[in-house]
């Protein structure tokens, strides 16, 4: 949290109204926009602050977050007990991306076995799991924030079709399998995206990992998703963020514009004297909060440009 008075900085109180905190705004940043200052750095410093303490007092969210934090007394830093602090990363057990190695693992039979553990006899008859996958998969900025369905391909191990996974015809090694009893093969597969989902969630699909060997269980395929940036928009959960460039004729004298949305094309109205830096919140229309029909908000910011 900034330590700055942002009431102070635009010169209301504390419980000033938002018409108020806006005109205050706007007279102040006349007098240090930097157009007016022959693009003085000094200006152009306390221009940037003056912004920054309107985008805050102006938004009900933050404002009433940023009294709530003022209000409160830092705690005492101690240092945190053993084992806390650590990122989810830290923790997280699985390899995306090196199938091989695991695969490798598990057929060594070296998970869970101490070296004072005899190794098992192995039955090649016995019907054993498949492997599990774990890749990591792009997704569209639109499919995370609202959802949707992609089409995934990637290769598994599957049962060989021409020896009925035995391994042997006719008394011979398969030529098709090698005797190994499975092939890789190229699946397609059609994968939900929840609705406002993270940045880097693992998606978990039962049963679509490699087919098991004898009859044994198919083992599962986790994806992690990859959010693609976009040309326009931000996310911060469940809020999307945008700059919308307009001319100075229409911030002086206001109007109508449309712009689009993650999912429609919508007219917004734009204020009389609107300035450089100056955010307009949509309700509704940001990203799905996680898993439900609620959204969070549009974040619009405009940028007066000279054409």
């Amino acid at each position: 949290m900034s330590k700055r008075d942002y009431y102070k900085i635009l010169g209301v109180a504390k419980g000033a109204k938002s018409s108020e905190i806006k005109k205050s705004y706007r007279e102040r940043a006349k007098i240090f926009h930097p157009d007016a200052n022959n693009g003085s750095k000094k200006a152009e410093n306390q221009f940037k602050v003056l912004s920054e303490a309107y985008s805050v007092l102006s938004d009900t969210k933050k404002r009433n977050e940023y009294d709530r934090k003022r209000s409160q007394k830092e705690p005492s830093r101690r240092s945190s007990p053993k084992g806390w602090g650590q990122s989810r990363s830290d923790r997280w057990g699985y390899g995306f991306g090196n199938q091989e190695s695991q695969n490798q693992t598990r057929q060594e039979g070296s998970f869970g076995q101490t070296a004072a553990e005899d190794p098992q006899p192995h039955d090649p008859n016995a019907p054993t799991r498949g492997f599990e996958l774990q890749f990591m998969v792009d997704v569209d900025f639109v499919t995370v924030a609202l959802g949707g369905t992609i089409l995934y391909n990637y290769e598994k191990y599957v049962c060989c079709e021409s020896c009925d996974g035995i391994g042997e015809t006719n008394g011979k090694k398969c030529d098709e399998c090698g005797g190994k009893r499975q092939v890789v093969k190229e699946t397609n597969l059609e994968v939900k995206i929840p609705p406002g989902v993270a940045d880097q969630y693992v998606l978990r699909l039962q049963s679509e990992g490699g087919e098991g060997i004898n009859g044994g269980p198919p083992g599962d395929l986790f994806l992690k998703v990859c959010t693609k940036p976009h040309s326009i928009f931000k996310r911060k959960k469940s809020d999307v963020y945008m700059e919308v460039p307009i001319s100075p004729e229409l911030a002086e004298h206001g109007g109508l514009l449309d712009i689009e949305t993650l999912d429609a094309v919508k007219t917004i109205e734009i204020e009389e004297g609107t300035l450089t830096g100056e955010e307009l919140r949509i309700p509704k229309n940001g990203a799905a909060i996680l898993w439900g029909k609620k959204r969070g908000d549009l974040i619009i910011k405009f940028l007066i440009i000279n054409s």
